[in-house]
């Protein structure tokens, strides 16, 4: 009987340990896919960042292309040395030992020490030479290639077909398609094993708010009851709810079941509007939409707004306005909206920067004349127009400029020449392609 008893004690005392062996291994196993999942997405939101800096490093490289002026050609080599190096930095993050990027970190160190050494020569007066411009060209073309293949990689990885998460901690394939977009990485290193030593002699922004809210400024603050009934225009008789937002710009934001209304406490005046609905087939044309566009902010308190640019977005076109004022665009004061392309409905609209910014300007005659506007741009411009603006400085202020638009090449570009010094004080790309015109 005691053997017996004996027995049974043994075999419970062993379920009960390969019990708690079973669940320990779960735990840990469980524990050690978390651990693995927290590294992807980290590795994943790195390699964003390095693809999102490529992309910018691109963009400035092509700036630098018709940069001018000393004053230009330093905020560029700047701006191109914080993009090359903090590419770099997310490069070295990756776990990709077996896959050698030893050319690709070189070029994105020798983009940088270049970038310097241009900015040197520009700020001791002398001339960029032609040959320094066409090393710049040579280093875009570069860019826009491994802006392309990491795009490529980006596109895998979102798609799931690619992950960083293995045994090894290296890139691993997961389907057929992973093997052809990991060979694209690789080959990625192999267009680099031409790319030349290079000898060295030694964003508009987005522009800050200002502190208070020009347009509202001491203009009589509305009740909450106020602006629910204001919010009936555009949520009909729904059941809806108020919240009380603070901050720079205090408002009431009203929500129904598909409808976000803002109105600021002070002035009333209609912050945001938001509809989330289905579209349907598309019935109307870009410029039919720009029509009812137009028609909304007559309606609601944005008069005299010209369209700059717009994009298309699954089945609606979002369309950026601008104020304008004696002849001058004012990109300070923005309102963006957004028009279903089935039936012209307005489904969308923002004007924090024309609320931020809006006022009447006293705007200065030009000291430099168009002419000497034009002689202050790269020769290798094209000119296809010049137009007036007014366009946000990053310390808050504004500048008159002139708005020349050229094209060097297949790209378009619009450099603002600041009708009193003579000064570039920004340049844009303008990307035109099926879905839009975008300036970057």
């Amino acid at each position: 009987m005691f053997d017996m008893l004996k027995g049974k004690k043994s075999y419970v005392v062993l379920s009960v340990t390969l019990c708690l062996v079973t669940v320990f291994g779960v735990y840990q196993y469980n524990k050690a896919r978390k651990l693995e999942y927290s590294r992807e997405l980290e590795y994943n939101r790195v390699f964003s960042e390095l693809t999102e800096y490529v992309d910018d490093l691109e963009i400035s490289l092509l700036k630098g292309q018709i940069a001018k002026t000393p004053r230009q050609i330093s905020m560029l080599s700047s701006e191109l040395y914080r993009q090359a190096s903090a590419a770099k930095a997310n490069l070295a993050l990756l776990p990709l030992e077996n896959i050698q990027l030893e050319k690709t970190s070189e070029f994105l160190s020798q983009v940088g020490e270049y970038s310097n050494s241009i900015s040197r020569k520009a700020l001791r007066g002398e001339e960029i030479s032609e040959k320094e411009y066409d090393t710049l060209k040579r280093l875009t073309e570069y860019a826009s290639q491994l802006k392309n293949g990491l795009d490529e990689m980006l596109a895998g990885i979102n798609d799931g077909n690619i992950t960083f998460s293995n045994n090894s901690g290296r890139l691993k394939n997961m389907m057929n398609k992973t093997s052809r977009v990991s060979m694209e990485m690789q080959n990625l290193e192999e267009e680099f094993h031409d790319y030349p030593s290079l000898i060295y002699d030694g964003p508009f922004s987005q522009h800050l708010n200002l502190k208070e809210a020009v347009f509202v400024k001491g203009k009589p603050k509305i009740t909450q009851t106020h602006a629910e009934k204001l919010a009936k225009k555009f949520i009909g008789k729904n059941k809806s709810r108020v919240n009380k937002i603070e901050g720079k710009l205090p408002s009431y934001s009203i929500e129904a079941e598909n409808v976000t209304v803002e109105f600021t406490k002070e002035g009333g005046a209609l912050l945001l509007y938001m509809k989330d609905r289905a579209t349907d087939e598309k019935k109307i044309s870009i410029k039919q939409a720009k029509e009812y566009a137009k028609k909304f902010l007559s309606e609601n308190g944005y008069p005299d707004m010209r369209e700059s640019y717009y994009e298309n977005l699954d089945g609606s076109v979002v369309f950026n306005f601008a104020y304008y004022q004696d002849e001058y665009m004012v990109f300070p004061d923005l309102v963006k909206v957004k028009v279903s392309l089935d039936n012209g409905e307005v489904t969308g609209f923002e004007s924090r920067g024309y609320i931020m910014n809006h006022q009447y300007r006293d705007i200065p005659a030009p000291v430099i004349t168009k002419e000497e506007a034009l002689g202050k741009v790269n020769k290798s411009l094209k000119i296809e127009s010049v137009t007036m603006a007014i366009i946000p400085l990053e310390d808050g202020k504004e500048a008159c400029c002139y708005q020349i638009r050229g094209i060097v090449g297949k790209r378009h570009f619009l450099v603002y020449v600041n009708t009193q010094t003579g000064f570039i004080e920004d340049m844009q790309i303008l990307l035109e392609n099926k879905s839009g015109t975008l300036a970057v």
